[in-house]
């Protein structure tokens, strides 16, 4: 037996007060990600020296939040989620060093797609029923799909991410499985297949089928055009808004329509996530010898 580990997806049902919890905990983390970064640049330039997450950790506790005890809401939330919020700003931090990516950016409040995490603290925690789970912190968040966790799967983290208005969880499973010597070559054809990726169409295969672009189709032209309108809307809401003298935070209905945005994006991304879902699947079912 070996220990095999699954990624699923599921879309969530919280409660006010955990909406809020939620909320709190995603804007904690997006604080320490945010003041990681402003930290380490003002460290460097005085000091020439990088601060590790675990030293930043250990300021934040004991150092920050006595001088300035109206930070205190930051022990409010999960440790472990600051902890891990922080520990991504040191990634990005080693990605630049390494030259992989740019220098890290800080994270804004506006932005549509939000995560805080969730870890394994005791047994008791992530006990799942068809209906319900049990995250650390929260308490039972009831699930609007059933039946997507296996019953012999065993939860090892939590990841909640904000897409408009709606919420997701998104979880690491550890599931048993068994190693299989023989494998069927029955399924596998001697044939493989290229794939040529275009713009006029998705994709053009070798043995002459051709994959729409989804783009082109009715269904997300409507939509588009929709979000040109109302994108619209929310350049004139921005003006009177600025005009008035109010903080962009302040205006309801500016957040409405940001709002509104996010729903018509989150949409699009949806139908465009699926039609690729759906021809990588068409795709792998033929069990090809190989694709280029």
């Amino acid at each position: 037996m070996m220990k095999n580990y699954k990624g699923i997806k599921i879309e969530i049902k919280p409660t006010v007060e955990q909406i809020e919890k939620i909320n709190r905990t995603i804007g904690t983390g997006r604080f320490l990600y945010n003041f990681y970064i402003a930290y380490n640049k003002e460290i460097y330039e005085k000091e020439k020296r990088f601060v590790t997450g675990f030293e930043f950790s250990k300021y934040i506790n004991n150092i920050f939040i006595k001088e300035n005890p109206d930070k205190s809401w930051i022990k409010d939330v999960s440790s472990k989620s600051n902890k891990q919020a922080i520990m991504n700003s040191e990634k990005a931090f080693k990605r630049f060093f390494k030259k992989i990516s740019n220098f890290p950016k800080f994270k804004k409040k506006s932005h549509n797609n939000q995560k805080c995490y969730f870890f394994k603290n005791n047994k008791t925690d992530f006990e799942f029923y068809r209906h319900k789970i049990k995250i650390p912190t929260l308490k039972f968040v009831r699930l609007k799909e059933y039946g997507y966790i296996p019953k012999n799967a065993s939860i090892k983290s939590a990841t909640i991410s904000k897409e408009g208005d709606r919420y997701f969880l998104s979880l690491i499973l550890e599931m048993k499985k068994e190693i299989k010597n023989s494998i069927s070559k029955k399924l596998e054809t001697k044939e493989g297949i290229g794939i040529d990726l275009g713009i006029k169409d998705f994709a053009i295969c070798s043995d002459g089928q051709v994959f729409k672009n989804i783009n082109k189709t009715f269904k997300v032209r409507k939509i588009e055009k929709k979000l040109k309108r109302e994108q619209r809307k929310k350049s004139r809401k921005y003006l009177s808004c600025k005009k008035t003298g109010k903080n962009l935070y302040e205006c309801k209905n500016f957040q409405k329509q940001k709002l509104v945005i996010a729903k018509l994006f989150f949409k699009l991304n949806c139908i465009r996530n699926d039609y690729i879902n759906k021809v990588v699947n068409m795709l792998t079912k033929t069990k090809l010898k190989c694709i280029t």
